[in-house]
């Protein structure tokens, strides 16, 4: 009785592991890194798009305030290039954070990958959007879940802004999706302006068509 007990849980853990971690991002474009718990998803030209983290809260515990600063170029060749972003006035700012990544020193590594990264004003990167980043922490605390994060940038199609003498695309929105607990969390966070606002994902998947973005997120 006890063996059938303990399958039956095991089974239990397994549909609710398949229901959290679910979450789906497609589309045309096959330019996919994975790092561990971190999946980066790029665009056909090879810009950062967009990153899935899949978070288990007992490494959230683990957390700290150790950061590997040390960005490099990763597996796929991009434009990046840290001398670029000198006096551009812009931010290398993070797609999956580094502090929530600071449970592992080699992930924590891998969140400082050129294509987790896009160019970000320095105001909107440590003001409102540092806020939603907080904010994802403390839901994780208050209901002490496993979690999956997506966070990304949308371009504009018809106006495209580049980093001074390169060929670096500057996003015109960040955007973060939080998964816990059965409920869904989505902000959009202007690069133009630093406004945050909190959407339903299928407005996010609007927004990805009207700028020609090949991507949905269910």
């Amino acid at each position: 009785m006890v063996k059938i007990m303990r399958c039956l849980y095991l089974i239990l853990l397994l549909l609710i592991s398949v229901n959290i971690f679910s979450q789906t991002i497609t589309g045309n474009n096959k330019l996919i890194i994975n790092h561990g718990d971190i999946t980066l998803y790029l665009s056909d030209d090879s810009l950062s798009m967009t990153s899935k983290h899949v978070l288990l809260y007992n490494d959230f515990l683990k957390l700290d305030d150790e950061r590997d600063n040390r960005w490099f170029q990763d597996t796929i060749k991009s434009k990046y290039n840290r001398t670029i972003y000198s006096k551009s006035g812009y931010d290398l700012g993070h797609l999956t954070p580094s502090h929530i990544t600071s449970y592992d020193d080699e992930l924590n590594h891998k969140s400082f990958s050129f294509l987790n990264q896009a160019p970000q004003l320095p105001s909107f990167n440590r003001g409102k959007w540092a806020r939603v980043e907080s904010y994802v922490e403390d839901t994780i605390s208050k209901y002490k879940s496993d979690v999956v994060i997506i966070t990304g940038v949308i371009y504009n199609k018809n106006k495209s802004k580049f980093l001074k003498n390169s060929k670096i695309k500057i996003p015109i929105y960040y955007y973060k999706i939080l998964y816990v607990d059965k409920l869904v969390y989505c902000w959009l966070g202007s690069n133009i302006n630093g406004e945050t606002k909190i959407l339903f994902i299928k407005d996010l998947n609007k927004l990805f068509k009207s700028n020609g973005m090949d991507i949905s997120i269910k």
